[in-house]
């Protein structure tokens, strides 16, 4: 995977004029001046953001401080002020647009190509890639009735043997969640007390602790996203994925320039290295992803909803407000 990341990112030289790297910064004793600098926030794995971050530095020759944590748990340190952040990595577009006071909009030179479902409507975030959200189930303990969709999710055959993470810390578990209350019919509150309840008072502090609890069988399903479950599958891990028969969203992570921030140029130039051709082109081929140019085979034979983005983020509040009592509640 290295050797075919390296081989893409040789093509990028659109970065590299005026500025050669002088040695290795990660090992110089000695760091740049205050225009060389990038400090980013990300709840994004290590195997996604360690290579882009590196080649982000070697082209441009701007030293990146990192700071890694859930997507709403990072988004609420930039939202009380005090931080040094400058670019926030990661966190789905509702997480994002919920928190879009914080940032300073910026429309990458890459916009026109990014397909027109992706695209943020003010500039307050830039998508990164699209992200379905999927069910996974342990293929040796589920061995008949395997679950079909959110239903599942629903059934009180399951209550207990559910793997999610806290909306609450995991931007990609709120999606989730969204996700799921819009593709279920009937009543949405009714809905949401009835997931909060089937959990049965057990609830994840990570999204990535979610394959790990259905592959290791004390969970025996679970709600994630694709890029997750394929990669637990590709580790060897025993499950499989489901795409929910009532449909799923494909909601696009991003970026996000805070306001105010002390390096904004060079967090614009980040954007405008993610949203590179380049870059777009690695995400299917070695992150588990989809770009967000659109034109996605990989996305063509899931069934898809027309997800509510302005409902979710103007309702994150309130919907995590009435989770956490739900959930407390279920918990008694």
């Amino acid at each position: 995977m290295k050797k075919m990341i390296a081989v893409a990112f040789a093509l990028l030289g659109i970065f590299a004029a005026g500025c050669a790297r002088t040695g290795d910064m990660e090992s110089s004793a000695f760091a740049p001046g205050e225009d060389r600098r990038l400090v980013i926030y990300t709840s994004h794995k290590q195997e996604v953001y360690q290579p882009l971050i590196r080649e982000f530095e070697q082209r441009t020759g701007i030293w990146v401080e990192l700071k890694t944590g859930g997507s709403t748990e990072l988004l609420e340190i930039i939202a009380q002020g005090d931080t040094d952040c400058d670019l926030m990595l990661g966190g789905g577009a509702d997480s994002l647009s919920a928190y879009s006071f914080c940032f300073s909009p910026y429309h990458s030179i890459y916009e026109e190509d990014i397909a027109p479902e992706y695209r943020s409507s003010d500039g307050s975030y830039s998508p990164f890639s699209a992200l379905p959200v999927v069910l996974i189930y342990n293929t040796k303990l589920v061995r008949m009735n395997p679950p079909t969709g959110f239903a599942s999710l629903l059934d009180p055959a399951w209550r207990g043997k559910i793997a999610f993470a806290d909306p609450a810390v995991s931007g990609s578990s709120y999606t989730g969640l969204c996700t799921l209350l819009q593709a279920m019919p009937g009543d949405r509150n009714e809905n949401l007390r009835c997931f909060a309840a089937n959990l049965g008072g057990r609830i994840l502090p990570s999204s990535g602790d979610v394959v790990g609890a259905v592959a290791e069988g004390s969970c025996y399903i679970g709600l994630t996203l694709e890029e997750t479950a394929l990669k637990g599958m590709d580790a060897g891990y025993d499950i499989a994925i489901v795409y929910p028969e009532e449909g799923t969203s494909a909601l696009a992570d991003g970026a996000a320039v805070v306001a105010g921030c002390a390096h904004e140029g060079n967090a614009r130039l980040f954007i405008d290295f993610m949203l590179s051709p380049e870059v777009q082109q690695l995400l299917p081929e070695e992150f588990y992803r989809h770009s967000v140019y659109g034109g996605d085979d990989g996305l063509k034979n899931i069934e898809l909803i027309d997800y509510e983005l302005d409902w979710a983020s103007s309702q994150q509040s309130t919907l995590l407000e009435t989770w956490g009592e739900l959930f407390e509640g279920a918990q008694g």
